[in-house]
């Protein structure tokens, strides 16, 4: 791409663009000024399991990436005060960079999904990378935060990289172990050559599940944000919030819940929930 201004990229992992662009603007006003929203979950990029192997189980191995979909419809400029969505892909816009960095809040998630993206565009990971870590999304704080720069070697990004690395391969392993154990009974309800994966939050819910019927998406949001699993422990959320839909429509999709041609109406609100069952 073509730009007589050199290129700022800010990469964040949901799309909060208006909360910066006008402290952005300000700070760098003889730039050309793009949000890259890279989402913390399977859309951009998703494991890479070995395949035709012949090992013993359980089998451990170090986590592997590839990108999947198309990486167009994730990169927004910034013109006249306006977030403008373009048709630049993920890589285009990263290699045609003067400089890209990471803004916004910071979970585990957050900072593997920035190295991910980092790794597969680039083939490599090479610290330090800008970081923008407001404590608040208001003006002030933002910025002094654009003022004063932390890297992805400051200590907070580390330890959530690391702690993000560690659950990543956990989980790696556990759906790469899952795919492979499962699949006889998968090939019994046709899911054999499909991407179904039990992961161990699909598990747990598909589980849990089988002594529901009649529940709806909102039932199933509120079981997650509250999961108390064998009851043994306090009560915890499984998965995050972005990624309960993500987990549900894993289950619709490969139709093992199917919807009862029911809606739900909620008393409090008038919306409409439909109803499943296994």
């Amino acid at each position: 791409m073509k730009t007589q201004k050199p290129i700022l990229v800010f990469v964040m992992t949901l799309p909060f663009f208006n909360f910066f662009k006008d402290e952005i603007a300000k700070k760098w006003p003889n730039h050309s000024i793009y949000f890259l929203v890279n989402p913390p979950i399977s859309i951009l990029y998703e494991f890479a399991y070995p395949k035709n192997i012949n090992v013993s189980f359980p089998y451990i191995t170090d986590t592997e990436w590839k990108t999947c979909g198309e990486d167009i419809g994730y990169v927004w400029y910034l013109k006249n005060n306006k977030v403008i969505k373009t048709r630049y892909s993920t890589v285009e816009i990263l290699k045609s960079a003067e400089t890209f960095s990471y803004i916004g809040s910071l979970g585990s998630s957050d900072a593997v999904a920035f190295q991910t993206l980092i790794l597969l565009t680039f083939g490599k990971f090479k610290n330090p990378y800008l970081f923008y870590h407001p404590e608040n999304f208001i003006d002030e704080d933002i910025a002094f935060s654009l003022n004063n720069p932390l890297t992805t070697n400051d200590e907070n990004f580390q330890k959530q990289l690391n702690r993000g690395i560690a659950k990543c391969y956990f989980e790696y392993n556990f759906n790469f172990n899952s795919c492979v154990l499962f699949k006889p009974i998968l090939k019994q309800v046709g899911l054999a050559d499909s991407n179904f994966v039990f992961t161990k939050y699909v598990l747990q819910l598909f589980f849990a599940l089988e002594y529901c019927s009649n529940f709806t998406t909102k039932d199933l949001v509120t079981m997650m944000e509250n999961w108390s699993g064998t009851g043994l422990y306090l009560n915890c959320a499984i998965g995050r919030p972005h990624s309960y839909h993500y987990i549900f429509m894993h289950l619709v999709n490969n139709k093992l819940i199917e919807y009862n041609g029911i809606y739900e109406v909620d008393e409090y609100t008038g919306k409409r929930y439909k109803q499943y069952n296994l």
